[in-house]
């Protein structure tokens, strides 16, 4: 399956384009489109030497016995952010930092959905104003941006002190919600094997991500139509057609979790929260996954999360986390020894309510190491 065209990141010292053929990644699931090889510009990052520089002459003058060596430092130089493709594609480079990788100095999938998160953000800002996380018309009528859905493709994790380029787009679906999509690339860098040679670096991709968007009413605390003039207003600012995860992609039903599921509790605490009131949706990511036992981790990778988030979780609630393997019938082309599917909810302690308890819903796809 062929993924749309190429898009076109910021000119940067880690731009890259994809291009159209799909042969590179394994599926996790077969009927998965995957991002394709990419090109290595002919630029790469650059390490330039930063000399401390004298502006006062008794300042310069130095110590006839004091034999240290004027210091050098060597700074990596990266593109930060840009708007490209005509306004219609943002494109941001994040290093990865040392409190955002695991005991292996990789990135996790908390990390990337940081990121990912962030950049969004960031657009928003490009394109409607500083502090602006949505158009002035939504703005007025007390109206919030809410990710409704979220599906997050892993290919590779980049480690500690790599840098990711992140490149996000959005295209309306009616004045119902839009779509929001993303493409991660970082550069691997390898000594090379010729003497005082520079690194060999490459291009990979680190994943792609889909996510849908609705209008939400602070007030009301309830979803509400998307202005017709924020509609209007896209249709400068869209890239229409080129969904990241190819044009067959499908929504699936997510499956709830059984009654063996590994159960762990979490209040929200204050830094959880967001500027709309409610828990941050990475936060939702990490509390999902804190719930998955240590003999998964230890045995497979975690390659992708699909999450629904159906309800909001305020300050001082306390917050279930659920999770299951998922079990296929014998004969079904899912179950394979290799991939381990599991099922995840988080839950409001004290709702006896299973509709209104429940906050997320999300599967995870694990791949042994």
């Amino acid at each position: 399956m062929s993924m749309p065209s190429a898009l076109a990141p910021a000119p940067a010292s880690l731009a890259v384009r994809p291009r159209a053929n799909t042969a590179g990644r394994p599926s996790i699931r077969g009927s998965q489109p995957s991002t394709s090889s990419v090109r290595r510009p002919s630029s790469r990052c650059s390490l330039t030497p930063l000399r401390a520089i004298a502006t006062d002459a008794k300042e310069a003058e130095v110590d006839a016995n004091d034999e240290t060596p004027a210091e050098v430092l060597e700074v990596p130089e990266w593109h930060s952010r840009a708007l490209v493709r005509d306004g219609r594609v943002f494109s941001e480079t994040f290093p990865v930092r040392f409190d955002e990788v695991g005991p292996d100095k990789s990135a996790t999938m908390r990390t990337v959905a940081s990121m990912i998160q962030e950049c969004a953000c960031n657009h928003a800002q490009g394109i409607w104003g500083r502090a602006q996380s949505m158009p002035a018309d939504m703005l007025k009528d007390n109206l919030v941006w809410v990710c409704t859905r979220l599906h997050l493709q892993i290919d590779s994790y980049p480690r500690w002190g790599d840098q990711v380029q992140v490149n996000t787009w959005f295209e309306a679906q009616g004045r119902l919600a839009a779509r929001r999509d993303w493409s991660l690339y970082y550069e691997d860098c390898r000594p090379s094997a010729v003497k005082d040679a520079e690194p060999e670096c490459e291009i990979k991709p680190v994943g792609r991500a889909t996510s849908v968007w609705v209008a939400f009413n602070l007030a009301k605390r309830r979803m509400a139509r998307i202005p017709q003039a924020v509609v209007d207003l896209f249709q400068n600012q869209q890239l229409c057609d080129e969904p990241v995860m190819g044009p067959d992609y499908a929504v699936v039903k997510l499956p709830e979790t059984g009654p063996d599921a590994h159960v762990a509790a979490f209040q929200v605490r204050r830094r959880d929260m967001d500027m709309n009131g409610h828990v941050n949706n990475v936060v939702y990511t990490e509390w999902l996954l804190e719930g998955v036992p240590e003999s998964m981790w230890a045995e497979y990778e975690l390659k992708e999360i699909e999450i629904e988030f159906r309800a909001e979780a305020t300050f001082g609630e306390t917050v279930e986390t659920r999770c299951d393997v998922e079990v296929y019938e014998e004969g079904d082309t899912r179950a394979d020894d290799d991939v381990k599917h599991m099922v995840h909810q988080l839950m409001k302690q004290g709702d006896e309510n299973p509709k209104t308890a429940e906050v997320v819903r999300a599967r995870t796809y694990w791949v042994k190491k």
